[in-house]
């Protein structure tokens, strides 16, 4: 990546669509490249009962979920930033801190667990904040029955 960048981290949710269509409003804005980057690991973490197969399928349904959310978000814009994508087999908050160190911003949806389900679960936002090697941008969750207020956004 050269110039300004851009990186949203991208799966099937909503909160990382939502993540995605601020982060790409945002880089029309500033001028900057998008980077998309999707993360995925073997369930179990490197199970060795996994088939021969199943990193293969597991990274192919990242590639669909990356390639939706583009299309879906992206590729409707009018003016539309320039876009590099990334398949990254890792965790979330690797592939993401690992993409900071050549990023202005990172850009990541949460699902809005609370505290107290964040705290025994994890949560990937946290741990980006914590890790990212430039600023870092939480999406919030949508409440229910709340229009998406994102600037530029088009759906």
């Amino acid at each position: 990546m050269s110039g300004t960048s851009i990186v949203v981290g991208v799966d099937e949710t909503e909160s990382s669509r939502r993540a995605l269509r601020w982060a790409a409003s945002e880089a029309v804005r500033r001028g900057a490249e998008l980077h998309v980057v999707t993360a995925w690991t073997p369930d179990g973490g490197g199970d060795a009962s996994l088939t021969a197969t199943e990193p293969t399928r597991l990274m192919r349904l990242a590639e669909d979920a990356q390639r939706r959310a583009v299309e879906e978000v992206v590729e409707r814009m009018d003016p539309r930033p320039l876009v590099t994508r990334e398949i990254v087999r890792a965790t979330p908050v690797d592939a993401l801190a690992e993409a900071s160190r050549k990023a202005d911003l990172v850009v990541v949806g949460t699902h809005g667990r609370g505290p107290v389900r964040s705290f025994l679960l994890g949560s990937v936002s946290l741990s980006v904040i914590k890790h990212a090697a430039c600023p870092v941008v939480v999406m919030p969750p949508l409440h229910a029955g709340g229009a998406d207020d994102v600037a530029g956004a088009s759906d």
